[in-house]
């Protein structure tokens, strides 16, 4: 791996490393490291090898970056953090590059209703911002059930049903955004964010996303009628389809779930780590399904249902 960042580095104009890659907690797919050099300190991403063998997978992670770079273009007030030559290959592996942001993600019970405020002030200026990115067209029709032959939990594929019936209703209302907004992908800086990650950047229906980031991020009323009032004064929410919403925002948790469940079979990856990572991640999005499943009911009563 180090010969192939230093061949980054080359083809990057980032200078000479002055001491070897520090690795660093990232994401649960792709490898992070800390590069410092002789022209500054940076980020690398290195996507997963596996992930990146699908036809979709490139286009995808470039049309993310773009989707990075028009939000930052659009918005003064939210930073983001933009790559160094977007999507870069070297010797048949593909990383993306950033500056360095000091911070650090904030999780429960850390989460404050401020933190929430700031969140929903961020998503409602994503969605207001009306991105546009060439090639990248609103989905005309909701996608084909999930294969849930590899789980004796009946749950999952009820949920799928669910969802793919409320989608149905909120394909006449899209906006581009980043889509995987949970607390991972956001770095503070005291109460400042940095939103990175845009990879699974696309368009979605701007209520969907809002009752995800309110179930990533919001455990009681305060923080959750922080986040509503801030996304508020950025989109109009008075026509919000809520209980569709409600019930499509169970979408990203089931995709990732399945991902999982094939991982965990040896269906995706190649490694037995990935076997391993698999039925770790299938195991603990189960269950965060389960709970959010049985919160339904309060997300309803937040927004006013």
């Amino acid at each position: 791996m180090t010969s192939k960042l230093i061949q980054l580095c080359r083809q990057l104009n980032l200078g000479q490393m002055t001491r070897e890659p520090q690795n660093v907690s990232g994401g649960f797919l792709h490898r992070m490291f800390r590069l410092d050099t002789t022209a500054g300190t940076y980020a690398v991403k290195a996507l997963n090898p596996d992930v990146m063998t699908r036809p979709e997978a490139l286009r995808n992670m470039q049309t993310g970056e773009r989707v990075n770079a028009e939000f930052g273009m659009r918005n003064a007030e939210f930073r983001v953090c933009a790559p160094v030559g977007g999507v870069t290959e070297v010797e048949g592996a593909y990383f993306i590059v950033y500056p360095w942001v000091e911070g650090a993600s904030v999780y429960p019970p850390e989460i404050t209703a401020e933190h929430c405020r700031v969140m929903g002030s961020a998503l409602g200026c994503i969605h207001g911002a009306d991105i546009r990115v060439e090639g990248l067209q609103p989905d005309t029709a909701v996608r084909q059930p999930f294969d849930w032959s590899l789980t004796a939990d009946a749950a999952p594929a009820r949920w799928d049903a669910q969802v793919l019936a409320a989608q149905e209703k909120l394909l006449g209302v899209q906006v581009i955004s980043h889509r995987d907004l949970d607390p991972k992908n956001v770095m503070w800086q005291e109460m400042t964010p940095c939103i990175i990650d845009w990879e699974a950047a696309g368009y979605v229906n701007p209520w969907q996303e809002l009752v995800e980031l309110l179930n990533y991020w919001a455990d009681d009323e305060p923080k959750a009628r922080a986040m509503i009032g801030a996304y508020a004064s950025h989109m109009d929410i008075a026509a919000a389809d809520w209980a569709a919403a409600i019930a499509a925002s169970m979408d990203g948790m089931l995709g990732w779930l399945h991902y999982n469940l094939r991982r965990a079979q040896g269906l995706e990856g190649t490694s037995p780590e990935d076997r391993v990572e698999g039925i770790r991640q299938a195991e603990s999005t189960l269950a965060e399904l389960h709970r959010y499943a049985q919160r339904q009911e309060q997300l309803k009563s937040w927004l006013k249902m």
